[in-house]
């Protein structure tokens, strides 16, 4: 399990009924199931090239984002690219672990993975993040926050709120109507000052929409040659559309709460309408370009195509390197308010993602990123 998102099938193994990932049990960045083993071994056959290819492209957006984040650059164009960004790679993330998430509505077995697969990751790493702001940001020691999620570890913890929701959803006629609903209320309520319960709510919907949707609307999406130069022309047709959307001088400038899910209504300074009229433009928009970034993905293997297998490992340790950069000042000198600056911490950005998803590194970290947590857990009832 190296992935936080449950591992990629073929269409035919994907469409058998109560057909599941091996290893269900990592998160939805994309931890999924039977995933490259540890040693670097070869990956089970049966692996769809394609949802591996999208969550190597989606785990490299995920790390030029929070590069881009902490290192402050005023130019337009890069806020440009960050907005554009931030306008649907959580929400398509989020969609993905939902739509390899499908075990969970038919099996309480697959529960089991949930503890050693998320819930010890989570408290491996959270420890380090917290461990940085003391040492490295000189934050006082605290214990009663030492398990508070810290910086991206917020996903590991709506990852287990969504998966534990998932037979609920099978009982309901709209499922993604209600959890539509349930995202748009949810802006208003008190608990929107925790950032992690703000995001777990109004992602809501992509997880239900990947839980629920038909296999073969997904496959739609990657069927005949058009549909790629379709999503490639919206993509890119987005570009200049966020550069003018962040401007704030044609439509009001967006609110980042908006695309970060992180804020709740009254946070960002709306009311009740407002709130859910912005929530409700940004799942649409969210909508429009995931789609068009799952058309655009290319279908068949690559170079990068193994390395889409191991994006909880990408996930969990970039954000140690970009807090160490962030906490350390090395984002603040003039260097990185100039063009070059940007380009500068772009590719190096993709080059720590590439690292990161290699077979070494794997090797070196597997005891943290996938540890041994399984001797927890009581024999299932078939006896393993």
């Amino acid at each position: 399990m190296t992935d936080l998102i449950p591992p990629p099938r073929t269409p035919e193994s994907a469409s058998a009924p109560g057909a599941t990932p091996p290893s269900a049990a990592h998160p939805g960045v994309t931890v999924p199931d039977g995933t490259t083993p540890a040693g670097g071994a070869r990956a089970p056959r049966g692996r769809d090239a394609y949802f591996d290819n999208v969550k190597f492209f989606l785990i490299m957006l995920v790390v030029l984002g929070h590069f881009w984040e902490v290192f402050r650059n005023d130019s337009h164009a890069a806020n440009a690219v960050y907005t554009f960004v931030y306008g649907f790679h959580m929400p398509v993330f989020v969609f993905v672990s939902g739509y390899f998430s499908r075990g969970f509505m038919r099996s309480p077995e697959k529960f089991r993975g949930i503890f050693p697969t998320l819930v010890v990751p989570y408290v491996i790493f959270n420890v380090l993040y917290r461990l940085q702001l003391v040492f490295i940001n000189g934050n006082d020691f605290r214990l009663h926050e030492l398990f508070r999620p810290q910086f991206l570890m917020w996903f590991l913890v709506a990852l287990v709120l969504w998966r534990l929701s998932a037979p609920l959803w099978t009982h309901l006629r709209h499922p993604v109507a209600v959890a539509m609903a349930l995202s748009l209320i949810a802006g208003s309520w008190s608990f929107n000052s925790d950032s992690t319960l703000c995001r777990a709510a109004g992602l809501l919907p992509f997880f239900v929409l990947g839980l629920t949707i038909r296999r073969d609307r997904v496959e739609a999406l990657r069927g005949p040659g058009w549909t790629r130069w379709a999503g490639t022309a919206v993509l890119v047709a987005a570009l200049p559309i966020a550069y003018v959307w962040q401007l704030g001088s044609v439509v009001p400038k967006v609110e980042r709460g908006v695309l970060l899910w992180n804020r709740g209504y009254e946070h960002m300074g709306f009311n009740a309408v407002e709130g859910m009229a912005y929530r409700l433009a940004a799942l649409g928009i969210a909508v429009v370009l995931g789609m068009a970034f799952l058309a655009a993905v290319p279908r068949g293997r690559a170079w990068y195509t193994k390395l889409g297998t191991r994006t909880m490992y990408v996930y969990l340790m970039h954000g140690l390197v970009v807090k160490t950069l962030d906490y350390g000042g090395f984002f603040n000198g003039h260097f990185f308010q100039t063009p070059l600056g940007l380009v500068s911490v772009t590719a190096g950005a993709l080059a720590l993602g590439l690292l990161l998803a290699t077979v070494p590194v794997q090797r070196l970290t597997h005891w943290a990123v996938e540890p041994k947590g399984r001797w927890l857990l009581k024999p299932s009832h078939g006896g393993t």
